[in-house]
């Protein structure tokens, strides 16, 4: 199997874990947790390690693997697992390896889920040594000041110490009619200063997910709920700002003339100069339903602490709802769902739930429940819409029909619907998800099914006529990514359909696409900047380093073999921040709980 990119930092000589690049967020909460940095020296140097091992840890009852690439044979047989932060008499266990033939090649694959005291750890495998790794039941939640402290340095509209000054206030002008309209504020959504609403509002609906699911008890410093929203009013200042006199939503600020990178710049903050960048009049249908969504959502946060702002939100809402026609495709539906089940949340208003398990019928009907193609292995995927045959993918929202589907039933539980929309998912995960994840010896869900192969050597046979891809196509055109927002939405859906449905194996599969991310994938690279020993160098063009950041993560050639920049930054498709993979991985942390 050939790598491409596959040098990796060595994790003794080129940290990025920076402070100059920290939030202030961040900084404060950077050293919290245990202390990792004294354990690196028992790291095997080299550049390729063939221990693929999630670099956070485990919680104590979560199940517990490796992976070990063969390179060579004969394969290993065992490996060690020791205790590494309790001398003088320190825990110590040797287990089998077992070897497996799968996607991504062959490897072995061990099992330490009997393991649940809570220390440090390595693992030994012949004489390459892991990264060393946590067994503790906050293993995941202590990362989320950090996550969320990437959200804050993306601000826009004033200085972020430590990140850039003060920025963009001559945002924007129109590129219909040339005139200025106050957008100032909001989030930057990448390595680079656009502001495209579909990107940075998932940053909003992720700080009031987290408000929602864990309220004060989200980080341990005790920043509280209060840090949260107030860094959603930050945000929604911004979309607030995009709303349209007719009720609708504009697309984006900065996505460049055209399409193109023409306005990704900094500015002299002067309205009315050359350097003024424009903004997007186009009103985006799932855009749209978004707004919609997110406003109500927010209007129920917000009704306690100050109900005239949440009265304004829901309005906003409401407007957003009036002036647009309901969608067709899955997307669409599914985003519009979503809001009606939030403006009932925030109304108690019946119509709104005649609303909702409306749409909810409709993206029923574009799952396919049948086996097709001529295979009876995979079912209860979604099409892409009515009359296509195409199934569902998305390289940010991969989860949003099942998902929303969940969220109806949460919602509505009460409603004779709701068992129908549990009978979804529970298809959807045991009869699409978990025989697609099962295919690797990691665990992942793979990008997406297509009936057929456009390009043979593009695409893996599944069965019949259908084939597969672990990561996005690459076609001619310019932009496709690396995998990390379809990875972490799947998370997301598959912790809160553990604790709908009350089955851990779903919570299990969800740790396994977040551990891919943060380490336990075939290059052995920690995609957050500053957690993990191994980082890839971001694709940061105009801020550099940003703690809590998560990158595109890995992509794949021609020949769906892994792709990754882990070395220079100059592959913006795999190494780039983007706002979608925190927004998902904070929400997936807080669904966990």
């Amino acid at each position: 199997m050939k790598y491409d990119h596959i040098s990796l930092m060595d994790s003794l000589s080129r940290r990025v874990f920076l402070a100059g690049s920290l939030s202030p967020l961040a900084l404060a909460t950077a050293q919290q947790g245990p202390p990792r940095e004294e354990r690196v020296e028992n790291l095997t140097p080299g550049e390729t390690p063939t221990i693929a091992l999630n670099h956070l840890g485990f919680v104590p009852d979560a199940r517990k693997l490796l992976v070990v690439r063969i390179v060579k044979e004969p394969a290993p047989t065992e490996f060690t697992l020791r205790d590494i932060g309790s001398p003088p008499e320190p825990f110590r266990i040797v287990k089998p390896l077992k070897k497996v033939e799968s996607d991504f090649g062959p490897c072995a694959v061990g099992d330490f889920s009997d393991v649940t005291r809570e220390a440090m750890y390595q693992i030994t495998v012949g004489q390459e040594r892991s990264v060393p790794f946590f067994i503790q039941g906050d293993v995941w939640r202590r990362t989320l000041p950090k996550a969320v402290g990437y959200i804050r340095a993306q601000r826009c509209g004033c200085e972020v110490p430590n990140v850039h000054p003060v920025c963009h206030l001559d945002d924007t002008r129109r590129r219909d009619t040339g005139e200025h309209v106050d957008v100032t504020g909001g989030w930057h959504d990448a390595g680079d200063l656009r502001k495209w609403m579909s990107a940075t509002m998932l940053s909003g609906f992720a700080l009031l997910t987290l408000a929602r699911n864990l309220g004060e008890s989200w980080d341990r410093a005790g920043s509280g709920l209060a840090l949260l929203l107030d860094e959603f009013r930050w945000g929604n200042r911004y979309f607030l700002k995009m709303q349209d006199r007719d009720g609708r939503v504009w697309a984006d600020t900065a996505g460049g003339v055209n399409g193109d990178n023409s306005d990704n710049h900094w500015t002299d903050n002067k309205i009315g100069t050359a350097d003024d960048r424009y903004i997007n009049t186009a009103k985006n249908p799932t855009i749209q339903a978004m707004f919609t969504g997110m406003q109500a959502m927010a209007a129920q946060a917000f009704r306690s602490t100050d109900a005239e702002y949440a009265a304004q939100l829901l309005a906003a809402s409401q407007r957003c709802w009036e002036a647009n026609k309901r969608g067709s495709r899955s997307a669409e539906l599914a985003w519009w769902a979503r809001a009606a089940a939030e403006l009932y949340r925030a109304t108690g208003n019946d119509r709104w739930q005649t609303e909702a398990v409306a749409l909810g019928r409709r993206l029923l009907e574009l799952q396919e429940t049948r086996f097709v193609g001529g295979q009876k292995l995979v079912r209860g995927f979604w099409r892409t819409g009515p009359n296509q045959s195409e199934p569902y993918t998305d390289a940010v929202h991969a989860s949003l029909p099942p998902l929303v589907l969940l969220e109806l039933a949460e919602t509505f539980d009460e409603h004779p619907d709701a068992k129908r929309w549990l009978d979804a998912v529970r298809l959807h995960l045991s009869e699409y998800v978990a025989p697609m994840c099962a295919r690797s010896a990691y665990g992942i869900l793979p990008f997406g099914i297509f009936i057929g192969s456009p390009t043979p050597e593009s695409y893996r046979p599944l069965a019949g006529e259908l084939t597969y891809r672990y990561f996005m196509p690459v076609r001619k055109q310019y932009w496709w990514v690396g995998t990390t927002s379809h990875l972490l939405s799947y998370a997301y859906l598959l912790a809160r359909a553990a604790r709908v449905l009350k089955d851990n194996a779903w919570r299990d599969l969800a740790y396994r696409q977040m551990e891919w991310v943060m380490g336990a994938n075939p290059f052995g690279a920690c995609l957050m900047t500053g957690e993990g020993i191994r980082n890839p160098y971001p694709h940061s063009r105009f801020v550099g380093l940003i703690i809590g950041g998560i990158m595109n993560g890995i992509g794949g050639n021609v020949r769906d073999e892994p792709v990754l920049d882990t070395e220079n930054g100059y592959d913006w498709r795999t190494t780039e921040y983007w706002s979608p993979h925190n927004a998902y991985y904070i929400s997936a942390v807080s669904a966990l709980g």
